[in-house]
């Protein structure tokens, strides 16, 4: 096991990952390439020390020290994990889309009547989604304006959380609706009287899942402190 050590501060840190993706980590891939470890990255020379695998090739041809080559090198690397998330993140857009895609079709399905075209509810259920939607740059743009750094988890992580809060809301808002008198026939009364009922336990759940993320913010778990 070899460790390098670096100075670790502000002033530093971009330098010093910079090192590890163009030297440390690139020298790495390229050993590993050479031994057909990374059969599954791609070819590009940019990827590699096309240097080093030219003198590992001639290490190679002389059989002394052929045996050398069959190692394999693990490694890790301070910016190895955000990298890691990073290109998990690349690969999840699709499937983020693709949720909310398939949410709004199952909100509009569960809360509309069918075969009726007048009572399918499909706008309600993209006003739900829109809705979330909103919310979701909105959080994201007050994190950045007051200078708080977005982890790459929270990323992930969110805009699931926002979006199952937010259709369970829109599921009990029109439930209790439902349930209004039907000799009401004002759709600004018949809300009001829906979140007459169900307003208050709304708010009450979002503001102990706000208490629950600040409690996570203050706690001196790296990972959850991170997240929340």
């Amino acid at each position: 096991m070899i460790t390098f050590l670096l100075n670790n501060n502000d002033y530093s840190n971009p330098i010093a990952e910079q090192w590890e993706k163009e030297v440390f980590i690139r020298n790495i891939k390229t050993f590993n390439k050479f031994a057909d470890y990374h059969t599954s990255l791609p070819d590009g020379v940019e990827d590699y020390n096309m240097e080093l695998y030219e003198k590992l090739k001639s290490v190679y041809e002389n059989k002394e020290y052929s045996e050398i080559l069959t190692l394999k090198i693990d490694y890790l690397a301070e910016r190895s994990i955000p990298d890691q998330l990073t290109e998990i993140g690349d690969q999840n857009k699709f499937v983020i889309l693709l949720s909310y895609l398939l949410m709004f079709v199952y909100v509009g399905l569960a809360l509309g009547y069918f075969p009726s075209f007048v009572h399918n509810r499909f706008l309600l259920g993209l006003s739900g989604i829109l809705v979330v939607l909103m919310s979701l740059a909105i959080s994201i743009g007050l994190t950045l304006y007051m200078n708080i750094p977005l982890s790459l988890i929270s990323s992930e992580v969110v805009p699931f959380l926002i979006l199952a809060i937010g259709v369970d809301n829109m599921f009990i808002i029109v439930r209790a609706e439902q349930e209004v008198n039907p000799k009401v026939k004002e759709v600004e009364e018949r809300v009001a009287l829906a979140l007459k009922e169900v307003g208050p336990s709304i708010f009450t759940a979002a503001f102990c899942e706000s208490l629950a993320f600040f409690v996570g913010m203050l706690t001196k778990v790296p990972a959850l402190e991170s997240f929340c």
